[in-house]
């Protein structure tokens, strides 16, 4: 199902640019640092849920998960939650399942994004 993201950008800092009205490195990547961090979290907590097949929680953490990535400008990830929130609303079982597959594609090569642009701005902790 990974082909239904591949339209939509792993990473769009425009999008956060133009949030925020600034692209400077002081406005972006501390946004960056936030998200990478925050969403880290989440993405463990969605694993398990998903493992274990908790949809109130899987919808719970996917409905965040979409929001924040919208905000960055990560169209793949965001994309991604709002078909796996629909799925656990659902209790789409079989959905699920490949949700959970797209996730271990999706979240590294965002995560591999982020890490660049971070190097980008000279971020060192990356």
């Amino acid at each position: 199902m990974m082909t239904n993201l591949v339209a939509k950008a792993v990473l769009d800092l425009s999008i956060l640019s133009e949030m925020y009205g600034d692209d400077s490195v002081e406005t972006v990547c501390p946004v960056l640092v936030g998200f990478r961090n925050e969403a880290h979290l989440y993405i463990g907590q969605l694993q398990h849920a998903l493992s274990v097949l908790d949809s109130v929680e899987i919808a719970r953490l996917s409905h965040s998960l979409k929001t924040m990535s919208g905000l960055i400008g990560a169209g793949q990830l965001m994309t991604l939650c709002q078909r796996t929130e629909q799925a656990a609303r659902q209790n789409n079982h079989l959905s699920l399942k490949a949700c959970e597959h797209d996730l271990t594609l999706a979240w590294p090569a965002l995560l591999s994004q982020l890490q660049n642009s971070l190097q980008q701005c000279g971020y060192d902790d990356v």
